[in-house]
């Protein structure tokens, strides 16, 4: 490392205007201030009250328990949906290659661009990428309707059942295990098979990116390397070879060190990556192998004095530049140096004033590195012109950077999250002096900071509520929903533009980011949710539908929207209705046969279905009775298995399907008997069955440790609850004689004030 530059010795640039303010930690904390200082409360609030709901209704991020109780009220196809599963763990890509199992460190996670059923997911782990579609989709609506059955099986009202819904370690019965769903592994996680895996040699792969397009793929590799893939063959169309002959940190001449963000520019023929040799360079995708420093790049940008860790470019148009330019110069404003700065930025791609009639893009490169500062380069200017220095704006942050973001231009026309637009209330929302400014957010340590990449100038600092280092960033940019019962604010905006923190802490943050929060110097707190492992990745769909979260353990959740459910099922619902059935099928046979009719004389004909029996009914009816107590048990549902216990009573069956049992089938009955006899709804039935079980079974003691533990806790369950009953008893003899006692005393009190009165 003694090849690295100091910190101290790079070139930097004083910021216009620089502002430090402490961030609002607390959810709307300007608003409930003045109630909290007239009520002398100190305490912060730990979720905004309405978006904290919104975000646990529309994407389960949240308390589970909570999440439960507000969504337990919605149908089930409209509830948001979560997977959990371990990178690698399918059999497709644990069975070959080094670092089989999953147990790698997630380190990137991209979602590609949004087809019409779903959008590609990226996993960059181990020494192969992974590539999930068609499986995740599949796994989703899985969830989804394994949440169906379980509401159909199971009673939310009941405590015993919310256990086994939340799958906890206690089954139903008291037995000795319950069955595994076929898609959840041994360890507790989804499994899911990638559809696609993109190998990278052997090397360790420390991050990719899909193209705008999402057919082709960025990978960046240990080693150096950087290879452009194939989505869809998994073919590698071109391997890049960075090499540190040429200095800019590292060790010896000849090192390579591993490649730790890549990016593509908006052309799409060009990737941007860099790593741990401290240079970014510029790759054609389509150009020729060789360049003018030997190792291919087109272009190498040199100034960190350590490794570099994100790289986001930065596209905007350069009209909106211009018109903010105008409306500047025309009023005056106190910020001219904005203003210049982003009228020499627009020079070097559109010289003249005719080509802003035209929709002129310009591109800038932003590197974080470890050595405290953000870089921005300028890669479409004439190198003749600048003499080969394209760096532009050096800030520094203050401690070692590990994630950047973007923030386009809040009324930018090109960048449309979320179903675009902003609303009905868009169009009335206040213009501020950030609308037509890209910002860029950067994190270090537990502390944001916003930047004007044009200038130099931060915007705020703000620190957040992270014990550990910010290691991803993602931003969340949706209109409110019009059934949505959230107030405007005071700008008439009807949109969600928040920024998603994560780090080593496991905490998920997510903070408002509206230009309105950024010019009062605040970055307010909305919602939050702790996990268990620390996050090392994080990733958001462009149509805002999906969130994706990557940890050190190698496990990856994936939360999915509700509102994606409903436009599956009416997509659905819509082939299907379009779809006409075949002759001689009984969809053909029973079609119309849900149509209304219009007109008022016509009569309905009712046909009632035939009720199909259940399967301990069937068995009932055939003199199966032990058979039927089994079927019975095997549905775990209390009340089914009581009726039956009753029919059988009646039926004077009940010893003949209590008899003739072996350890396997006396585990159930003996497991519901012992859970169940001290519910008063139950005991009375109970009570018999455990009779006859101990009249049958009970000269067997000593044969079997499996029978003589369950009997043992029947004894003890027994035991406890007549020692309650007993307590209870004693209870109700003080009490009557306490009551008693008071009815006497009165009486004489009465008699006396007779005999009073009468003398």
């Amino acid at each position: 490392m003694a090849s690295f530059q100091s910190s101290t010795s790079l070139r930097q640039q004083v910021p216009t205007s620089t502002q430090n303010v402490l961030s609002t930690t607390s959810p709307i904390l300007n608003a409930t201030s003045t109630n909290n200082a007239s009520s002398g409360r100190k305490d912060a609030i730990e979720s905004h009250p309405q978006l904290g709901k919104w975000y646990m209704r529309n994407y389960g991020i949240g308390p589970k328990k909570d999440v439960k109780y507000l969504t337990r009220n919605a149908a089930v196809e409209n509830r948001c949906t979560s997977i959990k599963f371990r990178a690698g763990m399918g059999s497709s890509s644990s069975s070959s290659g080094s670092g089989g199992g999953g147990s790698n460190v997630v380190c990137e996670l991209n979602f590609g661009s949004t087809t019409a059923t779903s959008s590609a997911l990226v996993v960059a782990s181990g020494p192969r990428v992974e590539l999930y579609r068609n499986n995740l989709t599949r796994a989703l609506r899985a969830e989804g309707s394994t949440q169906k059955r379980r509401q159909m099986n199971f009673y939310d009202d009941d405590d015993d059942f919310d256990d086994e819904f939340d799958g906890g370690d206690d089954v139903l019965f008291g037995g000795r295990g319950g069955r595994k769903s076929n898609t959840v592994s041994a360890d507790g996680y989804d499994s899911i098979d990638p559809d696609r895996n993109i190998s990278t040699g052997g090397l360790l792969s420390a991050c990719a990116a899909f193209r705008s397009d999402s057919k082709l793929i960025a990978i960046g590799s240990e080693g150096g390397v950087v290879r452009i893939c194939d989505a869809n063959s998994r073919a590698t169309l071109r391997t890049f070879h960075s090499s540190n002959k040429e200095g800019g940190g590292g060790g010896g001449g000849g090192d390579r060190k591993t490649i730790r963000s890549v990016a593509w520019l908006r052309d799409g023929k060009r990737v941007v990556a860099a790593g741990d040799d401290g240079l970014v360079r510029i790759w054609n995708v389509g150009g020729a192998t060789s360049g003018g420093n030997g190792n291919g790049a087109e272009m190498t940008l040199r100034g960190h004095g350590d490794k570099v860790t994100s790289i986001k470019v930065v596209s905007f148009r350069a009209d909106d530049l211009r018109s903010r330019s105008k409306e500047k110069k025309k009023g005056a404003t106190n910020d001219a140096t904005t203003v210049a700065s982003a009228s020499s930025l627009i020079t070097h791609t559109a010289p003249s004033d005719d080509a802003f009639d035209s929709p002129i893009w310009s591109s800038y490169v932003v590197s974080a590195s470890y050595d405290h500062t953000l870089r921005v380069w300028d890669i479409e200017s004439n190198s003749e012109a600048r003499g080969q220095d394209r760096c532009i704006s050096i800030m520094n942050h203050g401690d070692p950077i590990q994630a950047l973001l973007v923030l386009p231009p809040a009324n930018n026309r090109s960048y449309n999250y979320g179903g675009g637009g902003g609303g009905s209330g868009e169009s009335n929302r206040k213009s501020s002096k950030l609308d037509n400014l890209p910002l860029v957010v950067s994190a270090g340590g537990t502390t944001l900071k916003i930047w004007n990449i044009l200038n130099g100038s931060c915007i705020g600092t703000y620190p957040t509520k992270h014990a550990k280092t910010i290691t991803a960033l993602c931003l969340l940019d949706v209109p409110y929903d019009s059934s949505e019962e959230v107030e405007e604010d005071g700008n008439g905006t009807r949109r969600k533009r928040h920024i998603i923190t994560a780090g080593l802490d496991g905490l998920l943050r997510v903070h408002s980011a509206s230009n309105e929060d950024l010019i009062s110097g605040s970055l307010p707190y909305l919602h939050g949710m702790q996990i268990t492992e620390p996050i090392s990745a994080l990733a958001v769909s462009s149509d805002m539908n999906r969130i994706a979260i990557g940890t050190t353990t190698g496990i990856v959740m994936v939360y999915q929207r509700r509102r994606v459910l409903l436009a599956t099922a009416a997509a659905a619902s819509s082939t299907m209705a379009a779809k006409e059935p075949r002759h001689g099928t009984y969809s053909y046979f029973t079609r119309g046969a849900n149509e209304k009719s219009n007109d008022p004389d016509d009569y309905m004909l009712m046909h009632q279905k035939k009720q199909k029996l259940a399967e301990y009914d069937l068995l009932l009816r055939k003199f199966r009775y032990g058979d039927a107590l089994d079927a019975v048990l095997a549905k775990r549902q209390p009340q089914a298995v009581i009726a039956v216990i009753e029919e059988l009573g009646k039926r004077c069956g009940l010893t003949i399907a209590l008899s003739n049992r072996d350890e396997e089938s006396l585990d159930a009955i003996l497991s519901f008997t012992t859970r169940f006899i001290d519910n008063p709804q139950y005991t009375s039935h109970l009570i018999g069955v455990a009779h006859i079980l101990c009249d049958i079974y009970g000269s067997l003691l000593g044969q079997s440790a499996v029978v003589d533990e369950l009997f043992a806790k029947l004894r003890a369950k027994v035991a406890m609850e007549c020692a309650v009953q007993k307590m209870l008893l004693r209870l109700v003899g003080q009490i009557d004689y306490v009551m008693n006692t008071a009815e006497i005393l009165a009486a004489e009190d009465e008699m006396q004030m007779q005999q009073q009165k009468h003398s």
